[in-house]
C-alpha cells in the first residue's frame, strides 16, 4: 500500500537529522600554561671617580676613593705637606713604586723605601680616623667621614750644631706636621734627624727628642744635648727633656 504524504514527510526528516548528527565530541587534556617569570633588572656596577694624586716633597701617593659619590680634596701647607680629604666612604691610598706602606697602632702609617728607610708619613687629621694595612703598598682610610689625613715628606726642617751651657746641643727645627705627634712623625723625625746628623744616633738623642715631641711641641727648637745621661720615660719627662 503506499505511503501517506506524511509518511514520506518524516521518514525524510528522520534521515536529514540522521545525517546531520556525528560522533560524540569528548574533550581532550587540559593544557596550563604558566607564565614566565619576569628577567630582573641587573643592578648597576657603581663607577668609582678617578684615582687621584697627592704629592709632597718628592713622594707622589695614589688616592684611589671606594665610594662612588666621594671626592678627594688636597690643601697644600706652607711646609710642603698636604692634607687630603675623602668626602665619602672609605679609600686606598697606594705607595710609590719601589715603596712600600706600613700602618701603625695609632691608625697613622709611613711610607719606607726599598732599605726601610722613611720616605713619608700620613697622619690622622681628625677624630675617628685610622689608617689600617691593606697590602705591602697600600694602606686603607677608614673612619668618620669626611677621612682627613696630613701627609709630609719632611719631619725634620733644620738641624744645628751649636755650643751652648753644659757642652754641645744640637738644636731642632720640626716641621708643623711633625709637630702634631703621631706614631708616623716620631719614625720621620728619628730617621731623618740621624740621617742627617749621624753624631745624633744614640739612645739618649733619641729619648730627649721623643720628650720635646710630646711635651714641648711648640717650641721653636727642640734642644738635644749628647752629654745628657739616658734616663727613664718617667725621669726624662720630670726633668722636662734635660736630664741632669
Amino acid at each position: 500500500m503506499p505511503r501517506s504524504p506524511l509518511v514520506v514527510a518524516l521518514v525524510v526528516l528522520a534521515g536529514l537529522v540522521a545525517s546531520c548528527t556525528g560522533p560524540s565530541l569528548q574533550s581532550g587534556p587540559t593544557t596550563t600554561v604558566v607564565a614566565a617569570a619576569p628577567t630582573p633588572t641587573p643592578t648597576p656596577t657603581p663607577v668609582l671617580p678617578a684615582p687621584s694624586a697627592v704629592t709632597t716633597g718628592a713622594v707622589t701617593l695614589t688616592v684611589q676613593p671606594l665610594d662612588a659619590t666621594a671626592a678627594a680634596t688636597t690643601t697644600p701647607v706652607d711646609d710642603g705637606s698636604v692634607r687630603l680629604s675623602v668626602s665619602a666612604g672609605e679609600a686606598i691610598l697606594t705607595a710609590p713604586p719601589g715603596s712600600t706602606f706600613r700602618a701603625l697602632d695609632d691608625g697613622s702609617a709611613v711610607v719606607e723605601d726599598g732599605a726601610a728607610a722613611f720616605v713619608a708619613g700620613v697622619s690622622p687629621d681628625g677624630p675617628g680616623v685610622r689608617l689600617e694595612q691593606a697590602d705591602p703598598t697600600s694602606v686603607r682610610l677608614i673612619g668618620t667621614a669626611p677621612g682627613s689625613v696630613w701627609v709630609a715628606s719632611v719631619a725634620v726642617q733644620d738641624a744645628v750644631w751649636r755650643t751652648a751651657e753644659g757642652g754641645k746641643s744640637l738644636a731642632v727645627t720640626p716641621s708643623a706636621w711633625a709637630r702634631a705627634w703621631s706614631k708616623a712623625a716620631t719614625v720621620g723625625l728619628w730617621s731623618q734627624l740621624v740621617a742627617r746628623e749621624p753624631d745624633a744616633d744614640s739612645p739618649g738623642m733619641q729619648a730627649q727628642l721623643e720628650c720635646h715631641q710630646l711635651g714641648a711641641a711648640d717650641k721653636e727648637t727642640w734642644n738635644l744635648e749628647p752629654w745628657r745621661p739616658d734616663v727613664s720615660a718617667v725621669d726624662m719627662i720630670a726633668a722636662r727633656c734635660n736630664p741632669t
